[in-house]
């Protein structure tokens, strides 16, 4: 069931859905809403949606920045020049209104599709369902291109300094990502952590194979298991974008690692884009914490789906979480029988 609510918590909307349809996307339940004739709350979908693509779009070029910044400062720029360079050539990418025009005349659509006799006109509803798709396709490009971008900067960073400069750049670049959209992380419930992590990958990223949003979960009792297949991130990269037919994003001989690291899971292959899943959700809050903060089962396999952990204790993080970052496995974390060093698939069990 949806619930679209204020929390008070992160200060903002969120979806706080049973599991039941937590992992759709935002975009399916407007179209449902609209078709429906529930005006208010597919126009509530409708702003959520987009909120969920802006906050992932200005991310990425948070991150973008900082990379920036730091090949900067490595290239000798002065320290006073560096952050108002970055900024500058990131400044449209920030600034150009993404969705805000689709957006306003999907609401209207909305709002003129109810007629007076309280029926819906289904031609004036298919158009705002248009809209919507049209809002969703004005952020989903340029993320793709944007994604590619980040993998394009970290290879140039690790062809140039070595691989150990990939890790310092995602140090620079932790706080202002995955540190502020953090912070709040244990004041929060169990459900709103989910929440919160499958938000980023669902309108965040378009997750799924249709690229609109959508995710498995699965309560396993001790945790939530969140399922994509595939990535929209890290796993288009890879993969290629189911939708447009687009392949894998060519990345050359420096494009992944060749040296195995505590930061990649002890693998090599990793591309650099997704070596930051490793770095800020275990390796580096196992140094700070004791313990992974949202621990994940990253495969090599391309057609693989990605899945993700979110435990309800984190203080019960399953044992096999922790070697492969490197973390000495504390006492207490029950030991249910995986071997840390195996390739997980993930699935829908």
């Amino acid at each position: 069931m949806l619930r679209l609510e204020f929390n008070a918590t992160l200060g903002r909307q969120l979806r706080l859905d049973d599991l039941e349809t937590l992992g759709i996307s935002s975009q399916t339940l407007a179209e449902e809403a609209i078709r429906a004739g529930r005006k208010e709350e597919a126009v509530a979908l409708v702003d959520y949606f987009y909120q969920e693509m802006r906050i992932m779009h200005d991310i990425l070029i948070t991150w973008l920045e900082d990379i920036m910044r730091y090949i900067l400062a490595r290239r000798g720029v002065p320290a006073d020049q560096t952050q108002l360079l970055s900024s500058e050539l990131l400044q449209t990418w920030r600034a150009y209104d993404f969705g805000v025009g689709l957006r306003e005349k999907c609401k209207q659509a909305i709002w003129d599709s109810q007629t007076e006799a309280n029926t819906v006109n289904m031609m004036i509803a298919n158009q705002a369902i248009d809209l919507l798709d049209r809002m969703r396709l004005q952020f989903k490009f340029p993320h793709d291109v944007l994604v590619a971008w980040v993998q394009d900067l970290l290879t140039y960073v690790a062809k140039t300094w070595g691989e150990e400069a990939v890790l310092d750049s995602i140090l620079e670049t932790h706080q202002n990502i995955w540190g502020d959209r953090y912070r709040r992380w244990d004041e929060m419930t169990p459900h709103e952590k989910i929440a919160l992590t499958v938000e980023g990958m669902r309108g965040g990223h378009f997750s799924g194979e249709r690229r609109r949003g959508d995710i498995t979960l699965i309560d396993q009792g001790d945790r939530y298991k969140m399922v994509m297949d595939l990535c929209g991130s890290g796993g288009v990269l890879r993969r290629g974008d189911p939708e447009t037919g687009r392949g894998p994003h060519p990345i050359g001989e420096h494009g992944t690692n060749h040296t195995p690291h505590l930061w990649t899971w002890q693998k090599t292959g990793i591309h650099w884009y997704c070596s930051h899943c490793c770095i800020a959700m275990e390796w580096l809050p196992g140094r700070k914490r004791g313990r992974p903060l949202r621990p994940l089962d990253h495969v090599l396999d391309p057609q693989a789906p990605c899945t993700w952990y979110v435990y309800k204790d984190e203080a019960a993080t399953r044992a096999y979480h922790y070697p492969r970052s490197g973390l000495e496995i504390p006492g207490e974390a029950p030991d249910t029988g995986e071997d840390w060093a195996k390739e997980y698939p993930g699935g829908s069990s």
